[in-house]
């Protein structure tokens, strides 16, 4: 019985996950094709998260590339800080955040790729980001998991 919850919960999670993670990645492969705006960057920066813990990664520090702009559609002002989708988070690795900082300076003019449909929604760059990929696998791999666990019992 305990092991038909823990598969069944597996099956769900890994599906719910790989949904939204499909969501996420469809949303930025259509990014591509919506119309663009000139934005101005309004914040541009490294922000850091110091994680404890146990374990190899533990107390280390975590860079994010923090970029935020605001841009106009039809008159109406907007303000983003989704540089793409899925927005990538924090990482180990500081001359990634340094690099995204240093694409788009503080004043910079940047183009802004926007939904049509909902022009709050927008990003800086297209395409889907190999995290979606990456987290889709890794959900599917839990689905199987969860299926498996189901069919044995």
């Amino acid at each position: 019985m305990t092991s038909r919850l823990i598969g069944l919960a597996l099956l769900v999670v890994g599906l719910a996950a790989f949904g939204y993670l499909w969501r996420l990645g469809s949303r930025g492969a259509a990014s591509a094709s919506w119309p663009t705006t000139a934005g101005t960057v309004l914040d541009s920066r490294i922000d850091t998260y110091f994680r404890t813990g146990g374990g190899d990664s533990a107390n280390r520090e975590l860079y994010l590339g923090l970029v935020r702009y605001r841009y106009s559609v039809n008159g109406h002002d907007y303000e983003s800080a989704n540089r793409r989708f899925p927005n990538p988070g924090y990482g180990m690795s500081q001359s990634e955040a340094s690099a995204v900082v240093s694409r788009y300076p503080v004043d910079s003019v940047v183009r802004v790729y926007y939904n049509p449909d909902n022009p709050a929604e927008a990003c800086l760059e297209t395409g889907e980001h190999w995290t979606a990929w990456a987290g889709k696998a890794i959900a599917l791999v839990i689905a199987a998991v969860g299926a498996m666990m189901l069919l044995q019992s």
